[in-house]
């Protein structure tokens, strides 16, 4: 059953119950009331008739004459009300509707139901052992009654189906929220993930309403990022297999022709330093590529770090690069390894850009909780609309150049998930024709 049919019935259901109940005591209690004052008077009519009776006895007893039933049903007839004349056990007289086979105690009144009638009768005893029933006829009073529950019942019928059909109408109006809500949640179930309720009820499902919208929010923008993820990881595989491809393709090359054919001195030195360098490149590929990889599946132990003694490492580590490093330091949080491979990938980056013998510098800044790293040289720089995917994998400004000098594509974007790992930051800076700035923004080492 529908929550709209649930609701009709529970209302009509109250509705009938507090209605009937209500319009039915209400009714008996005036009925009562009728009853009770209609009784009352035929109990002073009762009375006034034995009063008679009795006095017009005694009366005759007293001057002497004659007193037997027949005097005294003689006298109640003059009433001209029903009533049954006992003397003892014996019925003298009686002209009441209903059958009485014996005389009523004194001052007994009850109500006989004979005929399709309904009758009040009240019986008293008289000196002399006559008895006396009067009977008064309530059958206009219940059929009354009976004809004002016939039209109540009437009347809360009409009630009741205009209150069910009021009701059908409020609750379709006010289940309409939650129509739309279960129409909204199978569109999104079913891939619609940009419809929204934005119901403006002013009650309880407005609020349910806007938290639903939210939640679709919540669900679209996750499902944005895992499909960007996957997205990611598509163009990952795709530059990852292309990058192998190349050099794998120069190397089988090479390495068949010195298979197959008989070639000069020179042209071997040539083939065996193309395989060589193209070797060298697939090796320097597979490190940086598990460092990333490394770096996205483990848990790094960061502990205090003193940029100072990793200057003279770094110097070690690019020993063909002319290298101008900090004359100070600072004391950083971080893993001493992954921040040397983070500036040897930058200074290795700077060199292959600039000019053979320029130097590269390498700057130290301290911002109060953090230190800025800057890695900056003068070489060919960077165009601008190029800036915001230096630091994807694979990807390279200059492919011929980067892969003549080794390159892979894997050197920012591993620098870049090193700062992140660090709870740093990686900006580039550059002009084309002047230079780049790579800056290295890492928290300072806190002191108890």
């Amino acid at each position: 059953m529908k929550f709209a049919h649930k609701m009709i019935c529970l209302l009509v259901l109250v509705l009938s119950a507090s209605f009937g109940l209500g319009g039915c005591w209400l009714l008996y209690s005036d009925f009562a009331v009728q009853r009770r004052t209609v009784l009352t008077a035929d109990a002073a009519r009762h009375s006034q008739i034995c009063t008679d009776v009795q006095t017009d006895l005694l009366d005759r007893q007293r001057r002497g004459l004659e007193m037997d039933g027949a005097v005294a049903a003689a006298r109640l007839a003059l009433h001209q009300q029903p009533a049954a004349l006992w003397q003892g056990e014996e019925l003298v007289s009686s002209n009441i509707p209903v059958d009485v086979n014996a005389p009523l105690a004194d001052g007994t009144m009850t109500t006989v139901r004979s005929g399709g009638g309904t009758y009040a009768l009240f019986a008293s005893e008289l000196q002399g052992g006559y008895r006396i029933v009067t009977a008064y006829d309530l059958t206009a009073l219940y059929t009354s009654r009976n004809a004002a529950v016939r039209r109540f019942l009437g009347l809360e019928a009409v009630v009741l189906a205009a209150a069910a059909l009021v009701t059908a109408l409020l609750a379709r109006q006010m289940t309409r929220p939650l129509q739309i809500l279960q129409a909204a949640s199978a569109e999104i179930a079913g891939g619609d993930y940009d419809r929204r309720t934005a119901l403006h009820t002013g009650d309880e499902l407005e609020n349910v309403s806007q938290s639903f919208d939210k939640m679709a929010d919540a669900v679209q923008e996750k499902i944005a990022d895992l499909q960007e993820d996957v997205q990611r990881r598509e163009d990952f595989m795709g530059a990852f297999a292309h990058e192998l491809k190349t050099p794998m393709t120069s190397i089988i090359g090479y390495a068949d022709m010195l298979r197959t054919l008989q070639i000069d001195p020179a042209e071997q030195r040539e083939a065996a330093g193309a395989i060589y360098h193209e070797s060298r490149r697939l090796e320097a590929l597979s490190y940086k590529l598990l460092s990333l990889l490394s770096l996205s599946d483990e848990r790094l132990e960061l502990a205090p770090v003193d940029l100072t003694d990793l200057w003279p490492r770094l110097r070690m580590a690019c020993p063909q690069v002319p290298l101008l490093t900090p004359q100070g330091g600072a004391v950083v949080h971080g893993d001493a390894d992954l921040l040397l491979d983070l500036l040897c990938n930058l200074v290795q980056n700077a060199a292959k850009a600039s000019p053979a013998g320029m130097p590269v510098t390498v700057l130290l800044a301290d911002a109060g909780d953090t230190v800025a790293l800057t890695v900056q040289d003068h070489g060919c720089g960077i165009p601008a609309d190029k800036l915001a995917r230096v630091t994807e994998p694979f990807y390279m400004v200059d492919k011929s150049r980067a892969r003549k000098q080794g390159g892979s594509g894997m050197g920012l974007a591993l620098c870049q998930r090193i700062a992140a790992v660090h709870g740093g930051t990686l900006q580039i800076s550059s002009q084309v024709g002047v230079g780049t700035a790579v800056t290295v923004t890492l928290p300072k080492e806190v002191q108890p």
